[in-house]
């Protein structure tokens, strides 16, 4: 469990320095998944992805940058936060990859749901494994994995 004082230790801030700014430590982690959401869309529009691949690696070269917070997530049973907060991006990065893909709404919430689940049961995957593979091994092993669905 992460206290209040750890995170106070790790930022170099008062306990009443941090409870001027957050009223819980979930408001701290929220406002950082915040940014760190942000910081992956920024990724994505300036590699302007033409495919769903391209987007899988990114999405684990972005985590394995955050490699240590990731760990620290899943220490603490917290990487379920990770699928929280995909869902409120994926529209986005749909229409950033696909703009011109027009689906029913009740379609798109499905394959938004079907792939944000499936991207973050690889990360879990991914990081229980100690993050060993390569996100260029993951691209080609879920391109696989789509191929033999797809029979």
């Amino acid at each position: 469990m992460i206290t209040v004082t750890q995170i106070c230790q790790e930022a170099k801030l008062s306990r009443r320095t941090f409870y001027r700014l957050y009223t819980t430590k979930d408001d701290v982690l929220q406002e950082y998944m915040g940014s760190l959401s942000q910081e992956f869309l920024n990724v994505i529009t300036e590699l302007e992805p033409k495919h769903y691949s391209e987007v899988v690696m990114s999405y684990f070269e972005f985590w394995k940058r955050h490699e240590a917070f990731l760990l620290m997530l899943s220490k603490n049973r917290m990487l379920d936060i990770i699928y929280r907060t995909a869902e409120g991006m994926a529209r986005s990065i749909l229409q950033r990859i696909k703009p011109q893909v027009q689906m029913e709404n009740e379609t798109l919430s499905f394959s938004l749901a079907y792939s944000i689940g499936g991207m973050n049961g690889i990360l879990i995957k991914w990081v229980q494994d100690g993050m060993k593979t390569t996100p260029e091994q993951i691209k080609v092993i879920l391109e696989k994995a789509l191929l033999t669905a797809m029979i």
